[in-house]
């Protein structure tokens, strides 16, 4: 019986990966991917119709930490102070994934000079960003969803971009262990989160 086409894309994607991390994005070729997944150039064609659609479906598979830490806590598998470091362990997962970084810093740029498809799917996964991680902010400071927690969310993500740019510069005006230990306290600490709870009331 043969895979199913969701095993396909699977492969594919994982072939991409490994032939990412070998070979690096520029030397990463549509044959290179379609032999490592073991199907033709043609049939590759069928599930992805660009090199850049498969590079952004391999981002959007290891940048799903928020996505995956909601969907948890919605089906009632983590408690508001489980909610807290998950959030945390999300952070730090996605502060090493470097090579990740690297082609989602290489893709969004691609997207900047002229790519309407990295386009239009960077536009919808930065609104998944801000949608899921304002809810988990919603949740973890017990505040209500509202603009102040959206706006929270877009920092974050804007803090979260810049800060993985730099460390692929190596770029360390602030040591990474310090920065992660000063967020982690915030959700970690109950009078922390107490006052930014009381920060994003006092609108």
């Amino acid at each position: 019986m043969g895979d199913s086409q969701s095993d396909i894309r699977t492969k594919i994607i994982a072939a991409a990966q490994k032939a990412i991390a070998e070979l690096g994005v520029s030397n990463t070729t549509l044959q290179v991917i379609a032999d490592g997944a073991g199907i033709s150039k043609g049939s590759l064609y069928y599930y992805f119709k660009t090199k850049d659609s498969i590079l952004y479906s391999v981002v959007d598979e290891d940048f799903r930490i928020s996505r995956t830490i909601m969907q948890q806590y919605r089906a009632g598998k983590l408690d508001k102070r489980q909610l807290r470091a998950a959030i945390i362990a999300g952070l730090k997962e996605r502060l090493e994934k470097k090579s990740e970084n690297r082609l989602h810093l290489y893709l969004a740029h691609e997207a900047m000079l002229g790519n309407q498809e990295l386009m239009v799917s960077y536009q919808a996964k930065y609104a998944d960003w801000v949608k899921d991680i304002a809810e988990g902010f919603s949740i973890a400071f017990d505040v209500p969803n509202s603009s102040w927690t959206r706006l929270l969310a877009f920092f974050f993500i804007c803090t979260m971009d810049g800060w993985c740019m730099q460390d692929l510069l190596e770029i360390s005006t602030v040591p990474k262990k310090d920065a992660v230990r000063i967020i982690s306290a915030i959700f970690s600490d109950e009078k922390k989160a107490e006052i930014m709870k009381s920060l994003m009331e006092d609108k």
